[in-house]
């Protein structure tokens, strides 16, 4: 497994990928203003998180939007440009399998940590990485940015989890991620996935809302969908697994509703959501537990909740009975990483974007 660092708007081309650590800082071609024309409108696009600012002149610049799009009305007279949020301090580390090449095509994989957690401590509990070379996928491990107590964050739907905010836009953000990894690696476009924990599971299904043009599938470990069903309308079918313990204290089972906290569907009802979603269903349950990943339960302990589908927009449940918001995970049959994990990543790389 060779690793590589990216520097998220440096201004240096990638280097040549020669195995080892490398250290690529990557120019995000999708940090360039995307324009479309609506009647008297313009709607600006860009990717990468940065700040869009607005000049008269080009000697002055003011912030007009944090988040993409943006819509103003056609004028000759302003000057439009995205700047660094970050100015080049947000890194990433990327892990690719010993048998990549450039001739062939591989699944990418982002793995978002939870809240306070940090894309260490999250590999660390989930041990992603040894599915790198056993599984031939390249991982991405993403930091999210830090508040004011230093405690990572995602900021995603239903205001998890930006306590403070500062309205930084992950999503356009890690879909820049994916641009700059693709623009370097040969990437299989219709095997881009997303796994978060908790924060990183409500960011996973707000990347499948906002980005469902380039995401094949996604796992929302202990994670939400907003509630708010006119924040996420997708194009097009993402395959979702939703893993989520019973017994979650942190992130109920059932979700939240007003007055109570955010707001944010349920385990089974954001599931069932996006059966609608996706064209698929009826949902079907398991009679019994069909799956062991808690480790030091002697027998199954996860009941399946799942639609037929159709190979690129099926949706599951996995209900971890008595689990909890981090339960203990059993290992691999080979002792290297957990099982979730493992079948995780096997689930998702049997529905592709594509046919």
């Amino acid at each position: 497994m060779k690793i590589l660092l990216l520097c998220i708007f440096c201004l240096a081309p990638f280097s040549a990928l020669n195995g080892g650590e490398i250290d690529l800082n990557p120019v995000i071609d999708g940090a360039e203003l995307q324009i479309a024309y609506d009647g008297s409108e313009m709607e600006m696009r860009w990717w990468g998180g940065g700040l869009l600012e607005e000049s008269a002149d080009g000697s002055t610049w003011n912030i007009v939007s944090t988040k993409s799009p943006f819509r103003a009305p056609i004028s000759d007279k302003s000057l439009y440009r995205v700047r660094d949020h970050w100015e080049g301090k947000r890194s990433i580390s990327v892990n690719v399998p010993k048998s990549y090449r450039k001739d062939k095509a591989f699944p990418l994989f982002l793995l978002l940590h939870g809240f306070s957690q940090g894309a260490d401590s999250f590999e660390s509990y989930f041990k992603m990485k040894p599915l790198v070379d056993s599984h031939d996928i390249i991982l991405v491990n993403p930091e999210g940015t830090r508040n004011s107590l230093g405690l990572p964050f995602w900021n995603a739907f239903g205001k998890c989890c930006d306590i403070e905010e500062s309205g930084v836009d992950d999503s356009s953000y890690l879909r820049g991620v994916i641009e700059a990894v693709r623009n370097e690696l040969n990437i299989d476009e219709s095997r881009v996935y997303v796994l978060g924990h908790s924060n990183g599971g409500f960011m996973a299904y707000q990347m499948a809302c906002e980005h469902s043009d380039i995401i094949a599938g996604i796992v929302s470990f202990a994670g939400g969908s907003i509630s708010d069903k006119d924040r996420c309308v997708p194009a097009n079918p993402v395959s979702v697994l939703h893993v989520h313990g019973i017994a979650d204290p942190i992130v109920p089972y059932i979700g939240l509703s007003e007055p109570f906290g955010v707001p944010f569907e349920g385990a089974l009802s954001s599931v069932e959501t996006w059966a609608e979603h996706n064209g698929v269903g009826p949902l079907t349950n398991d009679v019994f537990a069909s799956l062991n990943l808690v480790a030091l339960d002697f027998g199954n302990d996860t009941l399946r909740t799942r639609s037929p589908g159709n190979g690129h927009g099926d949706v599951e449940l996995w209900s971890i009975l008595n689990g909890s918001h981090v339960p203990l995970l059993s290992y691999s049959s080979d002792g290297t990483s957990t099982r979730l994990a493992e079948i995780a990543v096997e689930w998702l790389l049997r529905r592709s974007k594509f046919d």
